[in-house]
This record gives C-alpha cells, structure tokens and sequence, in this order.
C-alpha cells in the first residue's frame, strides 16, 4: 500500500509541512531534519503525488513526443536523444505513436494538454492539431514536416540537397533510367526530396520519365508494390538506378528486390534514405543520405527547452532550423549493365 507523506512525518515525528519542506530541499529546515525525513521517505517507498505537485508549482515536468510511426529507425533515434536531454535537465518524455492517424494525434495532444504538459515535439501534425496547439498555447516543435501555419519552431532536413546529391550520385555512375520511390506530395519531405529528385536529373542533363516516379503513402507495402511495378516494365525502359527516398517504403523495396532475384548492383544500382544497422548488415551493404537523426533530437529538445524556461520567449515567432544530410556510399552502387 502507498505511504502518502502524512506516512512519512508521522515514521519522523514531524509536521507535514516540514517533511514536505526537507523533501523539497528548503533551507528553513535542518540539515539532519532532510536526512530523517529522506530516509523514512526512501523506507518507507514513498513517492510524492506528481499531479498535486504540478497544481502546486504549475510545473508538471513533464513533455510529450508524438510521432506517426516507430517503424522509422530515426523516429527511434530522435526518441531516445530527446529523451536523454529531458532527462539531463530534470524532465520525463511521454511517447504517443499516432499511426498517422489525425484523430489520435488531436487526441494525444489533448491529453498531454489535460495532464500539464510543458512542451510537445510533434512528427506529423495534421491541420486539426496545429490548431490545437495554438489554441493551447502549448511551446511546440516541429520535426521532420513543416505544416503550411506552425505552432513553434520547425527542425527539418536539408532534403532537397539529401535527394539532389543521390541523384547526382547515381547519374555520376553513367545512369540515365533513374527511378524514385518517394512520399506523399501533402508532406514537406516528400515534395522536397522529389524536387532534389528533379534538380539531380537537370544536373546531369537526364530526361525525367513519368513513369519511374513512384509516390506514395510512408510503408513497407508502398516500397514493395512500386518494386512490382518497376520490375514489370518492358526491359527496355526498366530502371539501372533506384532512389527509396523515405525508410519505411525501403523495408519494403530491398526485400522485394531480393526476392525478385535482381542483381544489385549489377543489374540496379539502389540508393535509399535514412541510415540504420539493416542497410549496413544487407547484402550488399546499401549507400544512404544520412539525415543525421541524432543532431535533429538534439536540436528539437534544446529549442524546446528554450521556450518552456523563456530562453526563447513564446512571443518569439516560429523559426525553421535545417540539418544536413551526407551521402554515406557503400556497395549497393555501381555503373549500369551494359
């Protein structure tokens, strides 16, 4: 059974008000009176009500992360980042996983706002919870997607120069037939590495052909039918270069192509997006555009710690922070069949 701190002065002796004052580190108590009531507190299990706290203090201590998705293997690594950094100033994270969907994202942002909530960094953000966010006057960051009005800052990637220098990569090769499978259009990275896309192709002088452009939703299943798809054109206008511009949609592409039994890179050259362990244990070892996750949790939860302690006033207006990417080259590239 919890012992409340009624439980904890009562095992000491002393008021409620001084055992709450030596767990609290006031100086108005003895030296001795903090180490008592701290050890009765540590016997006796006892842990101090947050949400009282919170009323008390106006300080709950606590931040939310909410993100689309955990399939993404950077998702992980900015959680894990944002986490530490909280952590190191005295904060606790509360993940929410939306799975895209815009009603559970409200939901979830809701919810951090009826528990006190300090702050939130948000992975997606649809139009409905945006406006929530303004509505609560929640200190807000935005990460990986810029929403047409935020609601804080933004930390994004350099996508256009991520996407332009693969492409520029793979037609550097001698490539000329280079396909793309990229995101949804409604979202900043997917319109953006199809432009680098674009940009890289103008480059290299390479004529864009409609049908290697491949956009769709961020999944393994998205990946896997574009593969199809690509592998079902006429030999003669099938890709020698492949572009997965989003993780998810890469889960699904490698295995497909494994599968299918093509021969990378002797038959397709592939270049996919965002790094893990899995592209460097695939064989071959697959070349990607490092978005530098971990640089994006610690710039998220520094700019976040900025506005919740008035470092960045809340008054300030929402600034856009870019990181950049770095084509890490391994040997899932090489010149076209001839």
């Amino acid at each position: 059974m919890a012992v409340d701190l009624r439980g904890v002065a009562a095992e000491c002796g002393v008021s409620v008000a001084t055992a709450s004052r030596a767990l609290n580190g006031s100086p108005r108590v003895s030296a001795d009176t903090v180490r008592r009531v701290r050890e009765a507190a540590d016997r006796l299990g006892y842990r101090p009500n947050a949400s009282a706290r919170a009323l008390r203090t106006s300080r709950s201590r606590f931040v939310g992360l909410v993100v689309t998705n955990l399939v993404n293997v950077s998702f992980h690594v900015i959680a894990e980042v944002v986490q530490q950094r909280l952590a190191e100033q005295g904060y606790q994270m509360v993940l929410s996983v939306t799975g895209g969907d815009a009603a559970q994202e409200l939901e979830a942002l809701r919810m951090l706002a009826d528990h006190s909530a300090e702050g939130v960094v948000v992975v997606g953000a649809d139009a409905p919870a945006i406006d929530e966010l303004r509505r609560l006057a929640l200190p807000a960051v935005h990460l990986a997607r810029r929403p047409d009005r935020p609601a804080g800052d933004c930390v994004l990637v350099d996508d256009l120069t991520g996407a332009r220098d693969a492409t520029a990569h793979l037609a550097g090769l001698g490539h000329r037939r280079i396909a793309v499978v990229c995101g949804p259009q409604t979202v900043t990275s997917g319109r953006e590495r199809l432009a680098g896309y674009r940009l890289g192709l103008q480059d290299a002088g390479v004529a864009e052909a409609a049908e290697l452009v491949l956009p769709g939703p961020f999944t393994p299943a998205h990946g896997r039918a574009a593969v199809g798809r690509l592998l079902a054109l006429p030999a003669r206008r099938r890709p020698t270069a492949l572009l997965v511009t989003n993780h998810e949609a890469a889960f699904g592409a490698l295995p497909a192509l494994h599968e299918a039994g093509v021969d990378v890179p002797g038959r397709l050259s592939v270049v996919c997006y965002e790094d893990a362990e899995i592209m460097r244990w695939w064989h071959p070892a697959v070349t990607v555009v490092d978005i530098n996750p971990a640089e994006m949790g610690e710039l998220a939860a520094r700019l976040l710690l900025e506005r919740i302690t008035g470092a960045r006033p809340g008054t300030t207006r929402p600034g856009e922070f870019r990181v950049g990417t770095h084509l890490t080259v391994r040997a899932s590239c090489g010149a076209p069949p001839r």
